[in-house]
């Protein structure tokens, strides 16, 4: 039998997402020491004993299709389950994150699971330029992917060619990140800017350059805190959705403590790992701006302005009561 090798030599054709996920379909369903290391790198299921059950490539029902889909059992019969995207190169479309909460939201209302991680898995270059991380429950690189399959402790010939094939997933040069460039969004935002920089000043929003179809930008004043909790105003235009983001904090915790402050049409939810006080306002896509459209924004600027000045009446007591109740793994 001829000795191992340390080098592997895998070609430099082109992969796929497909390929990924089904090399972590793999790992997932053969290897319990891949699933326990991975269960660590996900915001909500950390330390868990659990054993997979299911595992689903290219999952598809009406609201779309999933990458990679897991569903995992606790030795009390519990079962979660891990959406996986998978991503090489290609821009996040839009909506594309909250199509999969969507879906395994239908999960669990269908009693097949009873909690859920959205992951992203991409290249670490892929990840640090996300626009908006938060909306990811969890994130995890095809580097650290690789770094675990050739350290494990069933490292053999095999798993040092699965390594190096996910490396070679990473393209070798950074303009594969580089947003996508389109004249309607510049356009569309351009008008946002002036409409905001006339009328709702508080905001001081600087002009903005998005990807294609983005309506999901951020607000933070000076006096939102970023350490230890990162707060601030997420503006989700395609969803209607004005949030005043606490990251990592409990719902339930917080409700507690906040719920008396809030005004008739605020609502306190989940959003990813992190809670948000929502004001709800009518949704809108990028398009040409007409009057309905510019009334639309200012709608959605003036709920942002309430929320500010929301945070900055109960400051102190909002931080607080972020920190008391940061989220911890209740498993």
């Amino acid at each position: 039998m001829a000795a191992e090798s340390d080098h592997v030599a895998v070609g430099a054709w082109r992969k796929y997402e497909r390929d990924i996920d089904v090399m972590l379909a793999e790992e997932f369903t053969v290897s319990a020491e891949f699933t326990t290391w991975f269960l660590q790198r996900t915001a909500r299921f950390k330390d868990s004993k659990a054993v997979v059950t299911e595992v689903h490539v290219s999952m598809s029902d009406n609201l779309g299709e999933s990458d990679l889909v897991v569903i995992l059992q606790r030795p009390t019969g519990i079962k979660f389950a891990l959406y996986i995207e998978d991503k090489i190169t290609a821009q996040l479309q839009p909506e594309q994150e909250g199509r999969y909460r969507l879906r395994a939201e239908t999960g669990v209302a269908k009693g097949l699971f009873s909690e859920f991680d959205i992951v992203l898995c991409a290249p670490r270059i892929y990840v640090e330029n996300l626009e908006h991380p938060d909306l990811f429950d969890s994130l995890v690189s095809y580097e650290e992917v690789a770094e675990f399959l050739r350290s494990s402790s069933g490292s053999n010939l095999r798993m040092k060619y699965r390594a190096h094939f996910i490396e070679t997933a990473v393209p070798t040069t950074t303009s594969a990140w580089k947003s996508t460039q389109d004249d309607l969004t510049d356009r569309f935002w351009d008008a946002a800017y002036e409409i905001a920089h006339r009328e709702f000043r508080e905001l001081e929003m600087k002009p903005l350059k998005l990807t294609k179809g983005s309506t999901w930008i951020t607000f933070r004043t000076s006096d939102m805190p970023t350490m230890p909790q990162r707060i601030y105003v997420y503006f989700k235009g395609s969803r209607g959705q004005m949030d005043l983001t606490f990251t990592g904090a409990s719902n339930y915790k917080m409700a507690q403590m906040v719920e008396g402050l809030m005004e008739p049409d605020m609502d306190l939810v989940k959003t990813g790992k992190s809670t948000a006080i929502r004001l709800q306002v009518e949704k809108f896509d990028v398009c040409e701006i007409n009057d309905e459209v510019k009334n639309k924004l200012r709608t959605a600027f003036g709920a942002c302005v309430r929320l500010i000045r929301f945070f900055g009446k109960h400051r102190d007591l909002l931080i607080r009561a972020a920190a008391d109740s940061r989220e911890v793994n209740p498993w």
